[in-house]
């Protein structure tokens, strides 16, 4: 009854592991898991961080990044990224050297107006490939990585509208990886994964409207993925429940969250449950959004003095083994660090100035040092390194 897993490779700090337990499994006696499981968590850092950062590189010739993903997209053990370039109408692929300087190795053309990037296993060959929200279309494509680093644009699941953001996760616990979208103005829409990165639209979450963001999450710990939705047309942030194979029931509705450009998800707290960050563009300010255990939400603690933020992630960057976050605020072209005190009571600390028109994070060791940095974009042509001291 107990199951056992040794990685191949070694997991990276701060890399976010999710684990399927699919309903095909079975004891030794022979019974079928009844339900299917996922769960995740977040591999430590090292205590070498100190959440104090320094622009310490640029990778140029990028046009209007809107979007970030980091993975090993060559699979030699650092982290890469992929950006989208929102002005050409591509993905550039940014390939490290394991010191955090990039090389554009691929650009992956065709792919108009993209507002979302999410990186997955989609066709379960054991490298990681993405997923591109192209809002110029209004599809979403897969974009197939041959392991080297080398994508091709594959499967288009077409039929959507308007879309902003992606969220990645296995939603229906068959054992591999399927999307959730916005589509239109409206709606919230499930992408089912036939296992080969083949993507069929499925359940639809209607009244969720203005949707510009999405975080996957177990609110109620019932073992299966949900979902979190940022309704900008009522000011609500919306949390959307999964019944374990992919239909999901708008429930819980967390009021008073003005202008939501952005969701982050983690356990502020430390009581064992995921809890969520808002990041109220309307009102200047992060709202921390604590969990009860079964998917009800109480708006906790705000951080206040965040002008217009457009990008939130979550990452360990002191090392002390709570969750922090990361603002990118374009109001004024800084992007804020904000440390938890480990109940969840958050403080705005090193501020990284000198950056313009911040839109979107990622973060990941990128210089191999065990700590967490930061990539955001930086006005119209540039993507900075920002290095964790």
């Amino acid at each position: 009854d107990t199951l056992n897993f040794n990685s191949d490779n070694r997991f990276k700090a701060g890399e976010e592991i999710e684990v399927i337990l699919t309903d095909m499994l079975t004891s030794t006696d022979g019974q079928f898991l009844e339900l299917p499981f996922v769960y995740r968590f977040w591999a430590e850092t090292s205590m070498s961080g100190t959440g104090d950062f320094t622009a310490a590189g640029s990778i140029s010739g990028q046009t209007n990044v809107r979007a970030l993903a980091a993975g090993d997209w060559d699979g030699n053990g650092d982290l890469d990224l992929a950006a989208a370039n929102f002005g050409d109408s591509l993905v550039a692929i940014l390939i490290n050297d394991g010191t955090g300087d990039f090389t554009v190795e691929d650009e992956v053309l065709g792919q108009p107006n993209v507002q979302a990037l999410v990186a997955g296993d989609w066709d379960g060959d054991g490298d990681l490939d993405l997923a591109a929200a192209n809002n110029g279309n209004s599809t979403v494509r897969v974009l197939i990585n041959d392991g080297t680093g080398d994508f091709t644009a594959e499967d288009e699941v077409l039929g959507m509208a308007d879309v902003l953001t992606l969220a990645a996760g296995d939603f229906d616990g068959d054992g591999d990886l399927d999307l959730a979208t916005n589509s239109g103005i409206s709606t919230v829409r499930v992408l089912i994964n036939d296992g080969t990165g083949d993507f069929t639209a499925a359940d639809e979450v209607l009244d969720q409207p203005n949707v510009l963001a999405l975080v996957a999450g177990d609110w109620d710990g019932d073992g299966d993925l949900d979902l979190a939705a940022a309704n900008n047309g009522n000011s609500t942030v919306r949390v959307l429940i999964n019944d374990g194979i992919g239909n999901f029931t708008a429930a819980g509705t967390i009021l008073g969250q003005t202008n939501v450009h952005a969701l982050a998800a983690g356990d502020w707290d430390g009581n064992g449950d995921l809890d969520l960050a808002a990041a109220n563009f309307g009102d200047s300010l992060v709202a921390i959004l604590i969990n009860d255990g079964t998917g009800d939400f109480t708006v906790a603690d705000e951080v206040l003095g965040l002008p217009s933020v457009e990008a939130l992630v979550a990452g360990d960057w002191n090392g002390d083994g709570y969750l922090d976050l990361a603002a990118a605020n374009n109001g004024n072209s800084t992007v804020r660090v904000l440390i938890n005190d480990g109940f969840g009571d958050f403080t705005a600390a090193d501020e990284v100035l000198g950056m313009a028109d911040v839109l979107t994070l990622a973060a990941g060791d990128f210089d191999g040092d065990g700590d967490l940095d930061l990539e955001a974009n930086s006005g119209i042509s540039t993507v900075s390194f920002l290095k964790n001291e």
